[in-house]
C-alpha cells in the first residue's frame, strides 16, 4: 500500500533533531508547495541545509528527496491535507471519523512494516513450548495484556494476568511450570512492567516484549521484540489510541500464526470453549427463571 507521508512525518517529528523538524515543520504547513522545489530551495525556505535534507529522508525512512516528494504529491490526490491535523474545537462528527480513518489505516500499515514475520514465528514457538503465560501491561496495556489471556485462554493454555504487579511478582517467584513472560509498554519504559521483566529473567523465562521502542529497557531484556510503530503525541492523546491499536493488532496476528499453526486443535479448543459458554447461559437462564439469586 502506498505510504501516508504526511502522518509518518508527524509520527517522527518530535524525535528529530533541531534542523531535520525545521524541514518537517515547512513541509507540513507547506505541502502542495514542496512538491515543486528542489532540495536546495527547501533547505533555504526552510532554514536548514540540503544535507539535513538528506538526513531527514533517512530519518523517515524514505528512500530520497525525490521520493518523499512524490509521496507527498500521492497524498495530496488522495485526501485534504487537514485530515492529518488533531481534532478540533466543535468538530463534527463527520471529519472526527475521516481523521480517525487516515490515522488507524496508516498506524496498521506502519505496523505490518515494522512487525518481522519471523519474530512472530518465534514467539510461535515459545508459545507452543510454554507451560504457563505470564503477561503483563499497565494502563492501555493492560487492555492488550487481558486480550492476550481472553484469546489464548479459549485455546486451553495456562495464562497468568493480574494488574496488582505485586501480585504478580509472587506468582512468577513461586512458579513451578516453564513459562514466559510478555511485557506490554508502547514506550518500554513503565517500570512495573520491567521489574517483573527482570523477575522473569531471573527465573530463567524467557521474555517477549512488545513494544515501540527497540532501544528501551524493556526490549534489552526481551529476547523477542515484538515492534509497533512510535505515535505522535497530541493534546487529546490520540495516541494513545493508535499506539493501542497497533498493540491489538500485534495480538491478533500472534494469535492467527498460533491458530494457523496448530489448526485442528485451536479448532478443537474454541469449539469446546462455546460448548462450555453455551451450558453456563442455559443454567444462568434457568436459575433466573425460577425467581433464584
Amino acid at each position: 500500500m502506498q505510504q501516508n507521508i504526511i502522518l509518518t512525518i508527524q509520527d517522527h517529528f518530535k524525535h528529530l533533531p533541531g534542523s531535520e523538524q525545521k524541514v518537517a515543520d515547512y513541509i507540513l504547513n507547506n505541502t502542495s508547495e514542496v512538491i515543486n522545489l528542489s532540495a536546495q530551495e527547501l533547505a533555504k525556505k526552510s532554514g536548514s541545509s540540503p544535507a539535513a535534507i538528506i538526513r531527514f529522508c533517512r530519518s523517515i525512512e524514505v528512500s530520497g528527496f525525490t521520493d518523499l516528494k512524490l509521496l507527498l504529491s500521492a497524498n495530496l490526490g488522495s485526501v485534504d491535507t487537514q485530515m492529518y491535523t488533531e481534532v478540533e474545537n466543535g468538530e463534527a462528527t463527520s471529519a472526527i471519523k475521516e481523521k480517525l480513518q487516515h490515522r488507524l489505516v496508516h498506524v496498521l500499515e506502519r505496523t505490518n512494516e515494522h512487525l518481522e514475520d519471523k519474530t512472530v514465528d518465534l514467539a510461535v514457538e515459545q508459545l507452543e513450548k510454554t507451560e504457563i503465560i505470564f503477561v503483563y501491561g499497565l494502563g492501555a496495556s493492560s487492555l492488550v495484556a487481558q486480550d492476550i489471556y481472553q484469546k489464548f485462554t479459549r485455546l486451553g493454555l495456562n495464562v497468568f494476568f493480574t494488574m496488582d504487579h505485586h501480585l504478580f511478582a509472587s506468582a512468577i517467584g513461586t512458579n513451578r511450570f516453564k513459562g514466559i513472560f510478555i511485557g506490554i509498554s508502547s514506550s518500554g519504559t513503565n517500570q512495573e512492567t520491567n521489574a517483573l521483566a527482570e523477575l522473569a529473567l531471573e527465573k530463567e523465562m524467557p521474555v517477549i516484549g512488545l513494544t515501540a521502542n527497540a532501544t528501551s529497557p524493556l526490549a534489552h531484556k526481551s529476547s523477542i521484540i515484538l515492534l509497533t510503530p512510535a505515535g505522535e503525541e497530541a493534546p487529546l492523546r490520540s495516541a494513545a489510541t493508535v499506539s493501542l491499536t497497533a498493540q491489538l493488532y500485534v495480538v491478533d496476528v500472534l494469535f492467527f500464526a498460533y491458530a494457523a499453526k496448530n489448526y485442528d486443535k485451536t479448532l478443537e479448543k474454541i469449539q469446546h470453549s462455546k460448548g462450555a459458554v453455551e451450558i453456563v447461559k442455559k443454567e444462568g437462564s434457568i436459575i433466573y427463571c425460577v425467581g433464584g439469586n
